[in-house]
């Protein structure tokens, strides 16, 4: 039954996507998150309903009215550059094969990266988008919360499976990641029932951290904690949230989270955390020897390259950092291209956030820019232990960064232009009654 509801529902959308290829984006962006399908047991398991999707928004985009015009900002631009040299890095990538599908993957994430870019052009739109963002991941937040109360915390929680997020520590990236849009819907939602369902949403969806028994999601659910508490008004809610995810952590989680956690203090001593440090090794080594391209996606798949690279004894394993990882398949070149998109992510909010922070009517904007930062730091820290680097979330976030943008810098200045044609119209009623008192 869930089969035939799933396929009787994406069929039943199509007709919409055609005539609006923005609900096709939003149609999309449920399925690339959450990941319906994987709740299936039949034929809707396996079928490409991403691709299916994105063929129909596409065709609808090109044949509607909507402007075909990317908007071309240091993002853009740089997502540009980082689709064609890790497409020219994959020519001399180790393991050919291997190498171009995963590269297919990329594009066909960036092609509706950039879909985004065209279609996300006002606070609508941007605001459906998070929503859809939120309610997809946040499925697994409030899924795996709820899990880990009733199972008093003993078991791992998991994303769905084969998926971006099927591993416990990238189900934790994301949910750290999804917190911060959490809690702008949640600033700026105007019903009370919503804003206190997503209060529990949040709190729920840091146990589900708790539960992935994460020790890199820890580490990046402290951080998002500290950074939501710095960047967000009205902490109230947080502190309270953040008071009582401690205390599910320190009196509820049993002993062997416990345990698994403090190995975070001697972590090089561990199993998993001298393979993580042989990965880095091998990557850093292969990006020494081929530094212009690198090895390639999925270049620790090649048991010559290990064999060449790879610290004596150790293990082939994938690469568990985003930097390391992309430094290793596509050369410092696509290190620093990466590098600087997650910069200019970040300066785009900040722009944003500089020129909102005195203006009331972009308090919307404000906020968004500040939780888009915490979703990108979050990323970050997380990702420093973890082989994300081409996660789909963290690209769409880009552009929603680059569209924020692009949008308050227009809406600032024709405010602007706005309240001047005012204030000379008022200057001119004030002459002619002088002139005509006079």
């Amino acid at each position: 039954m869930r089969d035939i509801g799933l396929a009787l529902f994406i069929f039943g959308m199509i007709p919409f996507i055609l005539i609006r290829p923005y609900v096709g984006l939003l149609v999309w962006s449920w399925l690339g998150y959450m990941n319906p399908n994987r709740l299936c047991y039949g034929f809707a398991y396996n079928f490409p309903w991403v691709e299916l999707i994105a063929i129909v928004t596409i065709a609808s985009l090109l044949l509607s009215k909507e402007s075909k015009r990317i908007p071309w900002s240091a993002i853009s631009v740089m997502l540009v550059m980082f689709l064609l040299w890790t497409g020219l890095a994959t020519f001399f990538a180790a393991v050919p094969d291997s190498a171009w599908e995963k590269w297919m993957e990329f594009a066909k994430i960036l092609i509706m990266v950039f879909v985004t870019l065209i279609l996300v052009n006002n606070r609508e739109r941007m605001h459906l988008l998070v929503w859809m963002i939120v309610v997809s991941l946040g499925f697994y937040g409030f899924k795996g919360g709820v899990f880990t109360i009733l199972r008093g915390g003993a078991s791992h929680v998991f994303g769905p499976p084969a998926s971006f997020i099927a591993d416990n520590n990238a189900l934790a990236l994301a949910l750290c990641m999804t917190l911060p849009l959490m809690r702008y819907l949640q600033l700026h939602s105007s019903s009370k029932f919503v804003r206190t369902g997503l209060s529990f949403g949040m709190l729920l969806t840091g146990i589900a951290v708790l539960g992935t028994y994460s020790r890199g999601g820890l580490i990046a659910l402290t951080i998002v904690a500290g950074a939501l508490f710095l960047k967000s008004r009205r902490r109230v809610g947080i502190v309270l949230i953040v008071l009582a995810l401690g205390m599910v952590a320190g009196h509820f989680m049993p002993p062997k989270w416990i345990a698994r956690m403090d190995t975070l203090h001697h972590a090089t001593e561990t199993g998993s955390g001298e393979s993580r440090i042989q990965s880095w090794e091998f990557s850093a080594n292969v990006a020494l020897h081929h530094p212009f391209f690198g090895g390639g996606f999925n270049v620790y798949q090649s048991r010559a390259m290990w064999a060449q690279y790879g610290p004596e004894g150790a293990h082939q394993i994938a690469v568990h950092s985003i930097y390391f990882r992309v430094l290793g398949e596509q050369g410092f070149p696509g290190l620093i291209l990466f590098l600087a998109l997650l910069a200019a992510s970040w300066r785009s909010c900040s722009q944003v956030r500089k020129m909102t922070r005195d203006l009331s009517g972009f308090k919307w904007a404000y906020d968004l820019a500040s939780m888009l930062q915490v979703a990108l730091l979050a990323y970050m820290a997380a990702g420093a232990f973890l082989p994300m680097t081409y996660f789909d979330l963290t690209y769409q976030l880009m552009a929603l960064c680059a569209i924020l943008r692009l949008h308050v810098a227009g809406s600032v200045m024709q405010s602007s232009v706005e309240s001047n044609g005012r204030a000379q119209v008022l200057a001119g009623h004030s002459h002619t009654s002088q002139a005509a008192s006079g």
